[in-house]
């Protein structure tokens, strides 16, 4: 009986393993678009087993970005906490990735913080106001 369960995951294993290959990571992306203020994006982002601690972009600077796979086992998820504001007295915290019923492969997940809102876009799709700043 271990022999049978010792093959299934070696299979298992194997399967995984070569689907890895296939499937590229998925990437969640944020930028400081915030055009009035012009002020500094503090930027956290963490999951139940990565915490990618604190960045700071200027207004423009390249995306923050980071890449994964989804999990097999537990399900995928990445929340963010977005800070604005002289003070960074400005701020939302929200789900920026979430793996639904299916592994998902080379998604690119993209926000944008601007003056009066959260953006989103899935793969290059336009931007939507998702979500406004809390006080």
């Amino acid at each position: 009986m271990k022999l049978v369960f010792f093959f299934l995951y070696l299979i298992f294993s194997l399967h995984v393993e070569s689907n890895e290959a296939k499937c590229h990571k998925n990437t969640v992306a944020v930028q400081n678009n915030l055009t009035l203020s012009r002020s500094i994006l503090k930027v956290h982002c963490e999951s139940r087993d990565d915490d990618l601690g604190e960045h700071f972009l200027r207004f423009q600077d390249v995306a923050y970005s980071f890449s994964f796979h989804d999990n097999l086992v537990l399900q995928t998820r990445f929340k963010c906490t977005l800070w604005k504001g002289a003070n960074l007295e400005y701020h939302k915290t929200f789900m920026a990735y979430e793996e639904g019923a299916f592994r998902k492969c080379g998604l690119l997940y993209s926000w944008e913080a601007r003056d009066d809102g959260i953006y989103f876009s899935k793969n290059g799709e336009p931007m939507k106001l998702r979500y406004s700043w809390d006080i």
